[in-house]
C-alpha cells in the first residue's frame, strides 16, 4: 500500500504541473496587443453617434492621434463642451491609459476638464474600454465604456 500512496502522489504531482503549464501557455496566448499601424475607429455602447478613433504606431508601442467625444450629463441648456485635441499614449501589455484636457470655449481659455481613456486591445484587431469625463467647476462628468476595431 505504501507505493501506491507513493505512486498516487507522483500521479497527482505531474497532474498538478501539467495543469499549471496549460494555464501559463493559455495566458500568454489570450494576451493580445494592439495591430501595429492600424487605425482603430468605433462607438460607445449604447451611443452609436459619439466615436473615438486612434492609431497605433508602426512598431506598436504607442497610440497616437487619439480622438474622443466628451460624453457629459446634461439636463438642457447646457450649450455642449469643447472636444479635446488629440492625444497619445504609451501602450504596455495590451493596455494604454490617456488623459486628455477639454478646451473651454473661447480663445485662450483654460481646460474646463479631462477625459481620461482607457483601453485593451484584443485579438482580431479589436479594442475596448472606457471614456470617464471630469469637469472642474461642475458634477456633469460621466464613464462610458466603447469598443473600436482596426
Amino acid at each position: 500500500m505504501r507505493r501506491a500512496e507513493v505512486r498516487g502522489q507522483a500521479i497527482f504531482r505531474a497532474g498538478v504541473v501539467a495543469v499549471a503549464a496549460a494555464l501559463t501557455i493559455a495566458g500568454g496566448a489570450l494576451a493580445s496587443t494592439a495591430t501595429p499601424g492600424a487605425t482603430y475607429t468605433g462607438h460607445y455602447l449604447g451611443r452609436p453617434t459619439d466615436e473615438i478613433s486612434f492609431k497605433v504606431s508602426a512598431n506598436g508601442k504607442k497610440l497616437i492621434d487619439l480622438m474622443v467625444d466628451t460624453p457629459f450629463k446634461c439636463n438642457g441648456g447646457c450649450g455642449g463642451v469643447g472636444t479635446p485635441n488629440a492625444g497619445s499614449a504609451s501602450i504596455s501589455k495590451g493596455k494604454f491609459k490617456a488623459v486628455l484636457k477639454i478646451p473651454a470655449p473661447g480663445p485662450g481659455a483654460q481646460a474646463e476638464g479631462t477625459d481620461t481613456v482607457t483601453g485593451t486591445f484584443a485579438k482580431h484587431g479589436q479594442a475596448k474600454g472606457t471614456v470617464a469625463s471630469h469637469f472642474y467647476s461642475s458634477s456633469s462628468g460621466e464613464t462610458v465604456s466603447w469598443t473600436a476595431t482596426s
